[in-house]
């Protein structure tokens, strides 16, 4: 499970491959769910845009008003209402931020590790997740804590990760949550925890993350952190792959080979009955 969580923090590979001993290949190394904050899920401008409603956002934005300046940045940066221009969304945004609104830090930072409207730069992204993580904005503290794991922009930092994926996994955050679980796991950046690692993974899981459903269904066939319980453990398996996590689909039919026709139906019932 080690080098599942491991794989799940910062390859790229299927687990499965890490379970079994393969290596990644060149080139592969990529957080896993780098995508999961997405420019839209942040920006969540309205839609469609009145060209009269446009023209007066652009007039306050030019007198400074911050939150005129992130919608008109917005709006350049899904193209409603005009045409999708990233240059002018980056001027936007970077006049918002630099008023010390966090969402458009965390946007400027999304932009320039993705390198739109301005050259990729690790170090420049990292600059404004930091100021928009240490305003308490979620999604700038899970994505630093990320760059602090992987050291992309920022000295590798393990201890630093597991601070800021703690502080978005306060939060709600589920990807944090699950990430903080397998550090606390691992022993990554603090204590070796497992009842802590799955307080996290089980938060996670109640909100559909599958990746933490596989990793505490898994704890729960193991009776690591949690006491064994090969019923709660199919439960939360079939929950994962129900969920698309495919990593542990041979591990749940390993578990339900051993198990009676009464136990796999009352762990389809919990599953049913996860909310």
């Amino acid at each position: 499970m080690a080098a599942w969580l491991r794989c799940f923090l910062v390859l790229s590979i299927p687990c499965a491959a890490a379970m079994a001993g393969e290596q990644p290949a060149a080139g592969q190394r990529a957080i896993a769910g780098a995508g999961s904050i997405s420019l839209v899920r942040v920006v969540e401008p309205p839609a469609p845009i009145p060209a009269p409603e446009l023209a007066a956002w652009r007039q306050a934005a030019e007198r400074g008003e911050v939150d005129a300046q992130t919608q008109l940045a917005s709006a350049y940066y899904l193209g409603q209402g005009v045409a999708p221009d990233y240059h002018e969304a980056l001027t936007w945004y970077r006049k918002a931020a630099e008023q010390g609104d966090r969402k458009a830090q965390t946007v400027l930072g999304l932009m320039h590790e993705g390198g739109e409207g301005v050259p990729q730069d690790a170090r420049e992204a990292a600059r404004w997740f930091r100021l928009a993580a240490e305003r308490g904005d979620v999604d700038a503290q899970s994505r630093l804590g990320e760059k602090c794991y992987l050291g992309e922009g920022v000295p590798k930092d393990l201890a630093e990760a597991r601070k800021w994926f703690k502080l978005a996994a306060l939060q709600g955050d589920a990807d944090a949550q699950a990430k903080l679980g397998a550090m606390c796991f691992l022993g990554e950046g603090g204590a070796k925890d497992a009842p802590e690692a799955a307080k996290w993974f089980r938060l996670a899981s109640t909100q559909g993350n599958a990746t933490a459903q596989g990793c505490l269904g898994m704890m729960y066939a193991m009776g690591d952190g949690v006491p064994r319980d090969p019923v709660q453990a199919y439960a939360w398996l079939l929950q994962a792959t129900n969920a698309g996590n495919t990593q542990v689909a041979q591990t749940l039919e390993t578990l339900k080979r051993g198990l009676a026709p009464a136990q796999i139906e009352e762990g389809r019932r919990r599953a049913l009955a996860v909310k």
